[in-house]
């Protein structure tokens, strides 16, 4: 049987990607702890809480607020660093805030626009300064976008937690990576 040189770079492709394949899984099998460390720094203590108030305040938005404008956090020297923006929210005496159609926008010292995060819906702590997030949420900062299925958030710690379909797009890893087959 003769083959030609298509035919090889084929086998030759399915042999590379099963062994890619195979290094991969090795490799996410082994433990890390750089990336466990990494991966548990937030662990769900710190947003359950916030999850499990969801539906109760939701049931409680008896009397929403339209068209809400809100300062969420600021810095130092007073200047607001992220506002919330909702199309109804209700603000309860405990300093939740439960909100949907959800926008915050992230402002520099300067007071300048640095980013955007939105919601479908969510809650606020106004004391702790973390929220929690549900449905499908969005965050842009600097050209990047991350995108998926609930939220936790804290201005205080500055992270975000996704918690599930992630969908990350940024510019900042160069792209040209090179070919893999």
């Amino acid at each position: 049987m003769v083959w030609c040189a298509e035919q090889r770079r084929s086998v030759l492709r399915v042999a590379l990607a099963v062994f890619a394949a195979s290094v991969v899984q090795a490799t996410a099998t082994a433990e890390d702890p750089d990336v466990a460390r990494w991966f548990n720094r937030h662990d769900d203590a710190a947003w359950r809480p916030l999850a499990e108030r969801w539906s109760t305040a939701k049931a409680a938005m008896t009397t929403p607020v339209e068209n809400l404008a809100l300062p969420l956090d600021y810095y130092e020297d007073g200047r607001i660093r992220a506002r919330l923006r909702a199309e109804k929210a209700q603000v309860f005496t405990n300093g939740l805030i439960f909100a949907e159609g959800v926008t915050v926008e992230l402002l520099t010292a300067e007071g300048k626009p640095d980013g955007v995060l939105t919601a479908e819906g969510c809650l606020f702590d106004r004391e702790a300064r973390h929220g929690y997030c549900d449905g499908r949420v969005t965050v842009e900062k600097d050209n990047d976008r991350l995108k998926g299925r609930g939220m936790y958030f804290s201005t205080v710690g500055e992270y975000i937690k996704i918690m599930g379909e992630c969908e990350i797009r940024t510019y900042r890893i160069r792209s040209n990576f090179g070919r893999l087959l």
